[in-house]
């Protein structure tokens, strides 16, 4: 007696031990076909945004609810999207299995971002530019409101004209690499020979504009093109 009683305890510990192992393996299963079905989600997404790979856009597809159950299917599956859909922030996908009709409405999240020259720390107006107080980190596109930079190299040696706070981009129209008061450095000539003199800028200029400028030794008053940080120059 105490022999079948021990096997009928061990018969049915043994089904509940299966049906458990069977509910886990199924939900694992489900699960990592969620995450196939969001991958796939969010590269269909990407290949209609960027076809030729070009841009630099980041996708994070919505997580499908636990409940619900995702059959299998046979076939592909396969992905569709308006273009009006596509237009926007967060796109709406439906994902389709032909075997058995069944379907489900994704939301993908797509942000196409462009690296931006940021300030690291707060600086005040005067302040030099420099590998120690700028750096490079991605934004998303459609947030910028006005020119900005891609490259620390562009900015190094200009200087700020206006507070700015830490983690904004440097706007060009807040930069001088000659600002009005700084001595400068006044080359004229051409290929074959060149003149160096110094002066005072009579206001800033961003590189490649034309600024006036008074030359120290002769006081005359030029105009002369911004070709560096202190630096001026004109034709002959």
């Amino acid at each position: 007696m105490n022999k079948l009683y021990y096997y009928q305890a061990l018969a049915r510990l043994l089904a509940i031990c299966t049906c458990l192992y069977t509910g886990i393996t199924a939900a694992v299963e489900n699960n990592l076909t969620k995450q196939t079905l969001v991958s796939q989600a969010e590269q269909f997404v990407l290949e209609q945004l960027d076809p030729d790979n070009i841009k630099t856009i980041e996708v994070v597809a919505t997580p499908i609810d636990d409940r619900v159950q995702v059959p299998k299917c046979l076939s592909a599956l396969t992905f569709s999207s308006t273009p009006e859909a596509l237009s926007q922030s967060n796109v709406m996908v439906k994902a389709q299995c032909s075997d058995n009709n069944w379907y489900i409405f994704m939301v993908v999240k797509a942000i196409e971002t462009q690296p931006v020259v940021v300030i690291s720390s707060a600086v005040s107006p005067g302040t030099l530019l420099t590998t120690d107080n700028l750096h490079v980190v991605n934004m998303n596109k459609k947030s910028l409101r006005s020119s900005t930079f891609a490259d620390i190299e562009d900015v190094i040696g200009a200087r700020i004209k206006r507070r700015v706070t830490a983690g904004r981009p440097v706007n060009p129209n807040n930069l001088c690499y000659v600002c009005k008061g700084d001595s400068v450095t006044i080359s004229a000539g051409n290929t074959n020979m060149r003149v160096k003199t110094t002066g005072v800028a009579l206001e800033d200029g961003k590189m490649g504009e034309t600024i006036q400028v008074k030359n120290r030794r002769s006081s005359k008053k030029i105009y002369a093109r911004v070709a560096g940080t202190g630096q001026v120059e004109i034709g002959i």
